[in-house]
């Protein structure tokens, strides 16, 4: 004999499905279903995770979609019929991998990924060359790859708590990043060729090993207002921070 929850998560789930297909008719653009694995539960290897439906898979319209909270380990193949998604929310899941299909969502300008299990950055991701935003922090990262390069529209790369330890020189590349966020990772040294970041408004180290700051960072990037320098082990700062006029925020603490 079934539940009264059990039966009552059938009844919403079959509510949710109805609406989706009216959904579908009134051509959907937004959808939220975060934190959703109590209203579409599945359960594989006594591992508890959310079994989107079917349906989602049918919103050809839809252009921003949300699935964080929702214990996923991997994202369906379907989701490539979603060719006009801009913007995919995957934080908060057990993700370790991103499929290769991926690449095919060609629009996307923002994807988050913050909170999983990556190891590396997929090459999948770095097929995405209309990326504006990439959120990929409070993974467990070791390496910034070279193909990072391609993400030549990019204008915002979070890569917060990993385990990164170097930066590669060729990020200079990402001529178009306004914000830098590199804080809580394993960082010991930062190559001065980040001074030629110059469009950078915000830039995020704090919470590493830094030692010292290349003064070419505090002379060049004359357009940042706020930077995080903040539990390093910085024995000295260059006096030409008094540069950086535009400067609303700055952490220097221990």
């Amino acid at each position: 004999m079934n539940s009264p929850k059990i039966n009552n998560q059938n009844q919403i789930s079959r509510r949710f499905r109805e609406r989706i297909r009216f959904a579908k008719n009134k051509k959907l653009k937004e959808l939220d279903l975060s934190n959703s694995n109590n209203l579409f539960p599945f359960v594989r290897d006594d591992e508890k995770s959310t079994e989107i439906p079917t349906e989602v898979w049918e919103l050809e319209q839809l252009e921003v979609l949300n699935l964080s909270y929702n214990l996923l380990t991997s994202i369906p193949e379907s989701i490539t019929k979603l060719t006009n998604l801009t913007r995919l929310n995957l934080s908060y899941n057990l993700l370790t991998n991103v499929p290769e299909s991926i690449t095919k969502l060609t629009n996307l300008t923002r994807i988050y990924l913050s909170y999983n299990q990556l190891k590396t950055i997929p090459e999948s991701i770095t097929k995405l060359t209309n990326l504006t935003k990439l959120d990929l922090s409070y993974n467990q990262l070791k390496i910034i790859p070279e193909s990072i390069t391609k993400f030549t529209n990019l204008t915002r790369l979070l890569l917060i708590s990993n385990q990164l330890k170097t930066i590669p020189k060729s990020i200079t590349k990402l001529t178009n990043l306004t914000q830098l966020d590199l804080g809580i990772n394993q960082l010991t040294s930062i190559p001065e060729s980040i001074a030629n970041l110059t469009n950078l408004t915000r830039v995020d180290l704090g919470g590493n090993q830094l030692t010292s700051i290349p003064e070419s960072i505090t002379t060049n990037l004359t357009n940042l207002t706020q930077l995080d320098l903040g539990d390093n082990q910085l024995t000295s700062i260059p006096e030409s921070i008094a540069n950086l006029t535009n400067l609303t925020q700055l952490d220097l603490s221990d």
